[in-house]
């Protein structure tokens, strides 16, 4: 074997990332918020404490001009950026050069993954948001129960992960798009900044907990990573 084999074609770091540290940062979310006597329900209580008045949520949920900052706005930015991204790939040849199909590839699917997977997982963990429950005023309401615990039927399944932020952190791919380091943590910035910003507007007008929020992103951040393995996406020439 040719000793240069090694230093023509290395893969850069950003396309094989960890997946250990997002696998157990799920598990360890998974844990912490889904059973009793962790101190994750209790966490979760103190956090919604501060958008909770005892009467209704700091923010309504018809709240207009927040609304717009924080859900209808970013929700649509994100879908032009996804629009972008199949316009990059469709037309490689007209993208900026620093974006090319590849990372265009990686970049729409993992918006689309992120997405689908937060989605799919809320039909089948059946946890209630903060609004559908009892103890904060839902009446007819449910009992705070946590993901491991046995649900009554008819308990709904509406929260878990949450879907707003997921588009906000599925934006974690990023991180992973090109192998510059000041490249990967700006793209770290901009997800918990987006992602963030969205899911602390779900909690403020009881939509979700602090965990919901949580497992959205260490999902987001698994997904990213296992698809930058597949896709190589920094590992391209930003003309491919």
């Amino acid at each position: 074997m040719n000793s240069s084999t090694a230093v023509d074609s290395p893969i850069p770091p950003a396309d094989r990332p960890s997946l250990l540290r997002p696998l157990l940062a799920v598990a360890a979310i998974l844990t912490f918020f889904g059973f009793r006597g962790t101190g994750g329900e209790w966490l979760d209580f103190q956090v919604q404490a501060w958008f909770w008045d005892g009467r209704d949520w700091l923010i309504p949920k018809n709240s207009g001009w927040p609304h717009t900052l924080a859900y209808t706005g970013p929700k649509v930015l994100l879908y032009l950026f996804a629009l972008g991204l199949l316009w990059a790939i469709a037309r490689p040849t007209r993208a900026p050069a620093w974006l090319g199909r590849r990372r265009a590839v990686y970049l729409f699917l993992c918006l689309a993954a992120v997405s689908v997977a937060c989605t799919q997982l809320r039909e089948v963990t059946f946890m209630a948001t903060p609004r559908q429950l009892t103890m904060y005023g839902a009446n007819p309401g449910f009992p705070h129960l946590l993901l491991f615990d046995a649900k009554p039927p008819g308990y709904p399944s509406d929260a878990f992960p949450a879907g707003h932020a997921s588009g906000g952190f599925a934006l974690l791919a990023l991180a992973f798009a090109w192998p510059s380091a000041v490249a990967r943590r700006r793209g770290v910035y901009i997800a918990l900044l987006v992602g963030g910003w969205m899911g602390l507007y779900q909690v403020a007008r009881g939509e979700h907990f602090l965990s919901h929020t949580l497992a959205t992103a260490a999902l987001a951040w698994l997904l990213a990573a296992v698809l930058a393995r597949v896709c190589r996406p920094s590992g391209v020439s930003s003309t491919s």
